[in-house]
């Protein structure tokens, strides 16, 4: 169980959604689907070599609260910058989840 005190970081799912204009034309927004607060359990950081190039990524791993509309497929915003969901662990006996986040470099 998480305390409501350590709820201190505000994150926002959102999912891609197809919209289609009035011409017909179809595009993929980022649709807001709910906001909760999280727990920081930790931050790190590592360098991955891809195509001979280094990239550093950042890692964020949250504990919230279980909602039914969250799943691995949703992106995560977090002090205006998006996030994958890299983990999901849901802990069915204390109705928790623990998310690992990924940076999406844009």
């Amino acid at each position: 169980m998480i305390s409501a005190g350590l709820l201190l970081y505000s994150l926002t799912f959102k999912e891609n959604q197809k919209v289609q204009s009035d011409s017909g034309a179809e595009k993929k927004l980022l649709v807001e689907l709910f906001t909760c607060k999280g727990a920081k359990v930790k931050q790190s950081g590592k360098f991955i070599l891809d195509a001979k190039e280094l990239f550093h990524t950042n890692e964020l791993k949250f504990k919230v609260r279980f909602n039914k509309l969250m799943n691995e497929l949703l992106i995560v915003s977090y002090e205006n910058t998006d996030y994958r969901i890299s983990s999901y662990d849901r802990n069915i006996s204390d109705n928790t989840v623990e998310l690992t986040l990924e940076k999406i470099n844009k």
